[in-house]
């Protein structure tokens, strides 16, 4: 079920007709109409509408994000912290860090620095109405297409993501050092954790998730041992790998849901030629490695991490370095690359839960997901919660998948003392932060 229109607040009319004069409409001529913006499955805590003001043949049509207007699923999904961040990051964060970089000379013309976001015409938030709302460009309208989630990421759609990336996470280190007073409120907590914490919906779905993936293994496995340890302090761990005193000084204002909904596309002659990172609801202060391992673990597959992960970590250090340079930092310094190695070894267990989380999602059909009204709903009787869909298609994929993020965690592993001059994919020999060996070679 798609969000319904029919109990849309009224606070929502209000802000776009709070924007409407400000793009050039006549107060008391434009009128506004509403359309549902998103489908089945699309998000756990956000709805998205779609707002068209007409005035005489003119149209400006804004996507307009808010909280579930199911009270169930607001209650169990919904957290007042994920839409104040966002509420910050368009009003304070994103803005600042675009003025650093224009400062230093590095503009949106010169296509070299991190201005990959959607435009916003308004961000609102008043946490005692409960009311927020972001109002952006719908980029769609100027030809932007979103990737098929079901389809594991090709080539050139992962390094455009790993060069934006990379120079989104160059400006936290050259804002930490040139201008500390103006990057110290970036240090904020983590969302995600705080969200997860006590909230016996999401802590359920999580287990029920991990241990799903893990019950793909053998009993013989040499691996499972080592996955059960992690799960019986799950929890905890999780909190751990989310904690920037983990990796200081090397901690920056990641993206946080850096999964392939979460990012936009444009294409000249068929291949891509611009990305732009939605969804900022759970930007964070946290190592940088948790926004490539969320997304590399997530939405490639194994022959891509065969294929090019040496390559992609390489394209993501190199940009971070290249634009960390022309803001007047040093990444030899600042960020060197066998730190990127350590921190993707020491937080690679992320990426392994955010698979085992997220991978139902990704080989699911939308017409397949179950419905997240009904699904919180049913939470108010049974008090259990799962997205895991029973189809044979559907189980087919999600095996193959997740089947591949285990096979690269056991088989690198094993694989681990032979593993001398293999560069970066040293991290999948160690991927997720289960096996005791750690080779260097940069």
């Amino acid at each position: 079920m798609a969000p319904s229109l029919e109990n849309l607040p009224q606070y929502i009319h209000d802000a776009v007709a709070r924007i409407a004069p400000e793009q050039g409409f006549t107060p008391g001529q434009f009128k506004i109409s509403f359309e549902v913006g998103s489908g089945k499955g699309d998000g756990f805590a956000a709805d998205m509408f779609r707002a068209r003001i007409t005035e005489d043949g003119r149209e400006l049509v804004v996507l307009c994000k808010v909280p579930p207007v199911n009270e169930a699923r607001r209650q169990h999904f919904g957290a007042t912290i994920i839409y104040e961040r966002e509420f910050e990051a368009y009003s304070k964060f994103l803005p600042a860090i675009f003025e650093f970089q224009r400062e230093r000379g590095v503009t949106e013309e010169l296509g070299e620095g991190f201005f990959n976001v959607p435009k916003c015409y308004l961000a609102y938030f008043e946490a005692e109405k409960e009311e927020t709302a972001i109002l952006m460009e719908d980029l769609r309208l100027r030809g932007y297409r979103m990737w098929n989630k079901m389809i594991p990421v090709d080539y050139e759609h992962v390094k455009l993501l790993m060069v934006q990336l990379g120079r989104l996470h160059a400006v936290s280190f050259a804002m930490k050092d040139q201008r500390p007073e103006i990057f110290e409120p970036f240090k904020v907590s983590d969302p995600f954790s705080m969200m997860v914490d006590g909230n016996e919906p999401v802590m359920g779905m999580i287990q029920t998730s991990f241990e799903r993936a893990i019950g793909l293994l053998n009993p013989e496995d040499k691996l499972l041992p080592k996955l059960l340890a992690f799960k019986s302090t799950l929890f905890q761990d999780l909190k751990d790998l989310m904690n920037p005193a983990l990796c200081e000084p090397y901690a920056v204002l990641g993206h946080g849901d850096c999964w392939i909904n979460n990012m936009i596309f444009s294409y000249k002659n068929g291949t891509p030629s611009d990305i732009v990172l939605l969804d900022w609801q759970i930007c964070r202060y946290v190592s940088p490695a948790l926004d490539l391992l969320y997304f590399i673990f997530c939405c490639t597959d194994g022959e891509f991490r065969r294929k090019h992960y040496d390559d992609m970590i390489r394209t993501y250090h190199q940009s971070l370095s290249q634009l960390l340079q022309k803001l007047g930092g040093d990444s030899a310094r600042q960020f060197p690359y066998p730190v990127l190695l350590r921190q993707l070894g020491q937080h690679g267990r992320f990426g392994l839960l955010m698979a085992a989380c997220l991978t139902p999602m990704l080989v699911s059909e939308s017409r397949d997901l179950p419905d997240m009204e009904q699904l919180a709903e049913r939470f108010e009787e049974t008090r259990t919660m799962t997205l895991e869909v029973k189809t044979d298609e559907t189980e087919r994929r999600y095996r193959k998948r997740m089947g591949e993020v285990l096979r690269d965690v056991a088989a690198f592993g094993e694989n681990a003392k032979a593993a001398e001059g293999l560069g970066v994919r040293t991290l999948l020999l160690y991927a997720c932060g289960l096996c005791e060996v750690y080779v260097w070679d940069v």
